[in-house]
């Protein structure tokens, strides 16, 4: 009786070993294989823009704005930033212009990401409201359609308006005071921080504007 125990247990722990160590001929594993990338982000909707003919009457201090074009909320070039909720994007009623103003920042933008293709999307704050007249708080003009906030780009690409000079790219933000000057501006802001320049009676030093250039056109009144 003992014999046939001992003979049952040895029987058992040889069958335990077998299964512990796999038949080489079973098949080899299967080879490592990196796992697969993150999905790229969506990109951004192409801008729709509702086009009709405005009217800008008075003046950027006190006027107010007909048949307003609503700026779109963001593109594959640009993105809108709301300055009072710190948010991305502004709020629709923030981003009304007359139909010349939104044309012409859409187009100066997109020259600008042309010549440059690796520069990150461009930051549009506040135009108008939907009829114009008083902004406020943080505005005195921007009443009439014909104003618009543009943002710094920043040097480490975040799509944040920039907290101080230093994180402005100087060149890229250089280049859009250039464009919007030669596109026919007739004033553009700078902060007298930034150190940027242009010809004299149409880009002036601000205060207020170390973070974004302001930029107006002429309008039909």
């Amino acid at each position: 009786m003992r014999i046939a125990l001992t003979t049952l247990v040895l029987a058992l722990a040889v069958t335990a070993c077998a299964s512990a160590f796999p038949d080489p001929g079973a098949g080899k594993p299967a080879a490592w294989e990196p796992p697969a990338p993150a999905p790229a982000p969506a990109p951004a909707p192409k801008a729709k823009v509702l086009w009709r003919d405005s009217v800008s009457v008075g003046t950027p201090s006190a006027g107010r704005l007909v048949r307003g074009v609503k700026f779109p909320a963001e593109g594959e070039e640009f993105f809108t930033w709301d300055p009072l909720l710190h948010r991305v994007p502004n709020r629709a009623s923030r981003r009304w212009g007359s139909d010349r103003l939104v044309r012409f920042v859409l187009r100066v933008i997109a020259e600008y990401a042309a010549a440059h293709p690796d520069a990150p999307r461009v930051g549009v704050g506040d135009l108008s409201k939907r009829r114009g007249g008083q902004f406020g708080p943080v505005h005195a003009t921007h009443q009439n359609g014909r104003d618009a906030d543009i943002y710094y780009p920043r040097k480490d690409r975040v799509e944040r308006p920039p907290l101080s000079v230093s994180q402005i790219d100087r060149r890229l933000a250089q280049d859009l005071v250039d464009r919007f000057v030669a596109a026919g501006a007739t004033l553009v802001y700078v902060g007298p921080n930034t150190g940027f320049t242009g010809p004299r009676g149409v880009v002036e030093v601000l205060w207020n504007h170390d973070n974004h250039l302001h930029v107006r056109i002429g309008g039909r009144t």
